[in-house]
């Protein structure tokens, strides 16, 4: 029982902190906030590319399943994602 209420108070702590995080970016940016969000995203994943380096044997299924962007072609893969569904996001903003 204890350990349920440990679960619910940390959630509800990794809410608030989510939630300031996204109070400070809308402050900071305006309502490009999702952009700045998206390209943190793209640059941890050049990071990690750049680090580890992109291999044949990163494209295995098992790789893609776990998605652990540590792995270079990983990495890769979710950049291109994250991209397009930014593109997408963009377009339909208006």
């Amino acid at each position: 029982m204890k350990n349920n209420w440990i679960v619910f108070f940390g959630s509800i702590a990794f809410f608030i902190v989510g939630a300031i995080c996204i109070i400070i970016l809308k402050l900071l940016f305006g309502e490009y906030y999702v952009d700045a969000v998206v390209a943190l995203i793209i640059l941890t994943n050049v990071y990690f590319m750049i680090k580890n380096g992109i291999k044949k044997s990163d494209f295995q299924k098992k790789n893609l399943k776990e998605m652990d962007v540590t792995i270079g072609g990983v990495s890769l893969v979710q950049a291109i994602f994250v991209f397009i569904m930014w593109i997408g996001y963009n377009a339909t903003r208006g």
